[in-house]
């Protein structure tokens, strides 16, 4: 081989290999939209299906909240994860708390995402995008942040995760799982603007129609956690209860228009859901 060849073979596997270094221990974890735009406010986003997942062809929540702010939005949000603990036992290690809002809470807090490396695998399927969220939150200082949205519920709604106990930081219940992990968050980065959503109308769908006894055990649950989310909001500065149904009330006689399944937000649900909390966090700034 030509000695020019191999000159320039060398210098090349040297500065891919310099590039690759670069990018791993110097540039920034946090990922932007390039250019740079400092004058964008930043949103992280954390909590269940509502913001984490598409469905019927129709994009995740954050992405219509992203166009409808024109923020730097990172969403951080899993499906099927709860803000209470659900493990009734023991076990400190439980896999299935493991990306539930009290962990993530301090994932946030401690910059530590061994608790959900090994035993995340056996919670979700989708287990390479749920790390990547978590190990995203490790890198991220969110004093550097502008809002972080919290929002979980429709699945502890729906598993029947009791409101509240005599212990008000209980995290098995909803309220005491939220509000130990708005404290711990906000004892951490007490500048940030947490911003806790509002439980969203959910149904069981039988033959067409809501099912009448599923609501009616639901909405009692539901108006219970909304209530003890707007005092969790009322005790800390910096945090704010967002009322999506002061903007667009979701309900069974509506629920077509804006859900997709009885559960998720369709493209009108997230469109008007978005422009909503743009709206919202714009009076906030």
């Amino acid at each position: 081989m030509d000695k020019k060849k191999i000159v320039f073979i060398i210098s090349a596997a040297a500065f891919t290999l310099l590039f690759a270094l670069l990018a791993v221990f110097v540039f920034p974890k946090k990922k932007y939209t390039f250019p740079l735009d400092t004058s964008k406010t930043d949103i992280i986003i954390v909590g269940d299906s509502l913001y984490a997942n598409g469905i019927n062809d129709v994009r995740e929540l954050a992405s219509f909240v992203l166009e409808a702010t024109d923020a730097e939005v990172q969403n951080c949000s899993i499906g099927g994860t709860t803000a209470s603990k659900l493990n009734k036992g023991n076990e400190v290690d439980y896999y299935g708390d493991l990306l539930n809002f009290h962990n993530v809470s301090n994932i946030i807090c401690t910059h530590d995402i061994s608790s959900v490396s090994d035993n995340v695998k056996s919670l979700t399927s989708n287990y390479d995008a749920s790390y990547v969220k978590m190990k995203y939150l490790v890198g991220t200082d969110l004093n550097k942040e502008d809002f972080l949205i919290v929002n979980y519920g429709i699945n502890d709604v729906n598993l029947r995760v009791r409101t509240k106990s005599e212990n008000p930081y209980d995290e098995y219940t909803f309220a005491g799982a939220m509000r130990a992990g708005i404290k711990r968050i906000h004892e951490k980065y007490p500048d940030l603007k947490i911003i806790i959503g509002e439980v969203t109308y959910t149904t069981y769908i039988q033959n067409g129609e809501p099912d009448e006894s599923f609501d009616e055990v639901t909405d009692a649950y539901r108006d219970e956690y909304n209530e003890e989310l707007k005092r969790i909001a009322d005790e800390f500065d910096n945090v704010y209860f967002f009322e999506i149904s002061q903007y667009m009330e979701i309900n069974k006689n509506n629920y077509e228009t804006y859900l997709a399944d009885g559960l998720h937000l369709n493209e009108e649900g997230k469109k008007r859901y978005s422009a909503a909390l743009a709206e919202y966090l714009e009076e906030l700034k």
